[in-house]
């Protein structure tokens, strides 16, 4: 008897594995060059990530332009250099990130802002260094901006919070050197 409960038991845990139940999802490996996603809004503003160029040697960094727009009805106070992070996924489906400090509060003088009107955008640099990459791919980069509440009564409204951009495919290749060229 105790025989026969041990094996109707295997048998359900069979039956829900051939299901799917207990099956692992595969790990996401990026296969799209340029815009993988859609920018996501959050309280009237939206990241927009692009790149100049799509393929970037392992070892020259990969610069992004980082638009800040507003897409709500109303202008809205932002720093003008916000603190500024990366998120990427190697071909293989590792994550690796820029760690940025982040701040609760923050008392941000005007000459430090810039008042975004509705359809407004401001445009942010980025820059990746890509001399530690261990592989050439497509890698998905994704930015991200965290702006500290504001704590200077005279710069209302003030947006904060923490933003991400839409995901943007890059494809990484190794290092060649040109000859003659250093």
């Amino acid at each position: 008897m105790h025989n026969l409960k041990a094996v109707v038991q295997l048998l359900a845990v069979l039956s829900l594995l051939s299901s799917g139940c207990g099956t692992i999802q595969d790990v996401y490996h990026p296969q799209t060059i340029g815009p993988v996603t859609d920018a996501q809004d959050c309280d009237g503003l939206t990241l927009k990530l692009s790149a100049p160029a799509t393929v970037v040697p392992i070892g020259k960094p990969a610069a992004f332009s980082v638009a800040v727009r507003n897409t709500g009805n109303r202008a809205l106070w932002i720093p003008k250099k916000p603190q500024q992070g990366f998120f990427w996924t190697y071909p293989n489906g590792r994550h690796d990130c820029y760690m940025i400090e982040r701040e609760a509060t923050r008392f941000f003088k005007r000459s430090d802002c810039h008042l975004l009107q509705p359809g407004g955008e401001l445009i942010l640099a980025g820059l990746v260094e890509t001399s530690y990459f261990d592989r050439p791919g497509i890698t998905e980069f994704l930015a991200e901006i965290d702006v500290a509440k504001n704590t200077n009564p005279e710069l209302e409204p003030f947006w904060s919070g923490r933003l991400l951009s839409n995901g943007y495919g890059l494809q990484i290749i190794p290092f060649k050197n040109i000859s003659g060229l250093r």
